[in-house]
Parts: C-alpha cells; sequence; structure tokens
C-alpha cells in the first residue's frame, strides 16, 4: 500500500526555490531559508507554499498567466471529469502504462486532484509527490505543495521520474521547467512529457456550457487556458535548448483532429 512521504522523508530532499539551499520543515508551521532569508508558509493540512517572491520578476506575462490560472480553477470546479485527470480516462491510462512509474516521482502540475489515474502503472516501491500553483490544501494521497515549475522547491538528482502530464503548455517559460526538472532528475531518470495537440479546424462544441461562456481571454493568450499551446515541434525545440534529448515518443490519436503525444526525455 502506497503511503505519503513523512515529514522525515521531506526534509531529505526539500530545498529553497529561491537558492537552492536545504530547508529544515516543522510540522505546522513557516519555514525560512537561513541562507538566502525567503520565507514559505504553512497554508494548512500538511503543506507548504513553496513561491519565491522573485517569481513575478522574470515576465511581463505573470498577470496574465495568473488570470489564466484563475480560468482553470473554474474549470476543475465545473467539470472536473473532462479537466482533471481522474477517473477511467483511455488517455491518462495509456500515459501512465507508457511512464511505467518506478523509486521518486515528481508530478509537476499536479493539480487540485487526490490521485490522477495516469499513477496507475507503478512498482510497489513508487512514492509520488506533487507541486502546483494551485494547491491550497494537501490532504490527497500523496504529498502536494504549491509551487512552480520553473522554482521548484527540491534538491538535485531526488527523482527518478518527473513528469508533465499536459502541463507544459501552461508554462509561461517551458525551456526554465524543462531544466528544473532536469536538476532534480537522478542521472539515470527520465522526464516523461504529455502534451495534446488539437487541430485548427477542429469543430467547436455545437454550444458551451455556461461556466466556460462566463470566462474571459486574456488578450495575450492563446485560449481560455493556455499562453500558447505547445505543437510537437515546439516541444522538440524547448527540449532540445534545454539541452536534453528525446528517447523515446509514442503519438495516439483520439479522432480526426487531435492527438496526445508521450515524451521520454533525458539528458545528453
Amino acid at each position: 500500500m502506497l503511503t505519503r512521504l513523512s515529514l522525515e522523508e521531506i526534509n531529505r530532499i526539500i530545498a529553497c526555490p529561491n537558492c537552492k539551499a536545504p530547508i529544515a520543515l516543522v510540522d505546522r508551521c513557516d519555514a525560512a531559508c537561513i541562507s538566502c532569508g525567503e520565507e514559505y508558509a504553512w497554508i494548512a493540512e500538511e503543506t507548504w507554499e513553496f513561491l519565491p517572491s522573485t517569481y513575478t520578476e522574470s515576465s511581463e506575462l505573470w498577470a496574465t498567466w495568473q488570470r489564466l490560472q484563475d480560468n482553470g480553477v473554474v474549470s476543475y470546479e465545473e467539470d472536473p471529469d473532462h479537466n482533471l485527470g481522474v477517473g477511467d480516462r483511455p488517455d491518462c491510462l495509456a500515459f501512465s502504462r507508457f511512464c511505467s512509474f518506478d523509486g521518486m516521482v515528481l508530478d509537476v502540475g499536479c493539480g487540485p486532484q487526490d490521485w490522477p489515474s495516469y499513477f496507475e502503472y507503478r512498482t510497489p516501491r513508487t512514492r509520488f509527490v506533487g507541486i502546483d500553483p494551485l494547491i491550497r490544501r494537501s490532504s490527497s494521497l500523496y504529498r502536494q505543495f504549491r509551487g512552480l515549475g520553473e522554482h521548484l522547491p527540491f534538491r538535485d538528482a531526488v527523482f527518478k521520474h518527473v513528469v508533465f502530464a499536459t502541463t507544459l503548455d501552461h508554462f509561461i517559460e517551458p525551456v526554465i521547467g524543462l531544466r528544473e526538472a532536469h536538476r532534480v532528475c537522478q542521472a539515470d531518470g527520465e522526464i516523461a512529457i504529455w502534451i495534446g495537440e488539437k487541430k485548427k479546424e477542429a469543430p467547436s462544441q455545437v454550444e458551451s456550457p455556461g461556466w466556460y461562456r462566463a470566462l474571459r481571454k486574456p488578450d495575450q493568450a492563446e485560449d481560455m487556458f493556455h499562453l500558447r499551446r505547445l505543437c510537437p515541434d515546439a516541444v522538440d525545440r524547448a527540449i532540445a535548448d534545454a539541452n536534453l534529448v528525446i528517447s523515446e515518443k509514442d503519438e495516439q490519436a483520439i479522432d480526426a483532429f487531435r492527438k496526445n503525444h508521450f515524451y521520454r526525455v533525458r539528458s545528453r
């Protein structure tokens, strides 16, 4: 039976996302980095907020990104079956088979869900950790923290797998997210990426639900939830720019207009 990582186990892998120095967490207490002085708040039910104070300074797009995150919250609350990785979704299970998890796994952009379906295929010794900017609590079946993929609060080389399950195209700077994933991934580990591709000529729904019609698309965004969607060529370029290589690809057609693309990525 899988168990959540204990606080002692977390303290062996946690680090300041600002300067990467180790941090000592104490249950139900705010934390501070003794190296750079950054402070991180306990935010209830066994989790912390690891957002460095400088995280909005790297791009003027952060305000737009935050509005897209707010739209995402609405979609999760109003239609979780289609917008979270839950239930017997064939696409989630296919990605899980592709990953075949073993050892320590970091899910980057895990979302506010207790247990995603793409965790299904794993060895008995697999342990999961999740990070997402929308986490407000962590009563899930595995440890989750509030934070950003561009500023991971973990030490170097601690995870066997780092996962981006339809999340890389929500990043402002996906190359930085991939470099951070590489930093925290073990030398013999791998990064797994899942992106969805939809052709521009794909037909729209006959009628969108009311909650969707009430959303507003920011001017700088491609749609209600993404600054820009990543096509496979863009993912290939981001992987190369992060100084990583693709060791395996899998393409799965959903219908005439949509595909899923799975990647295994390793260091050069």
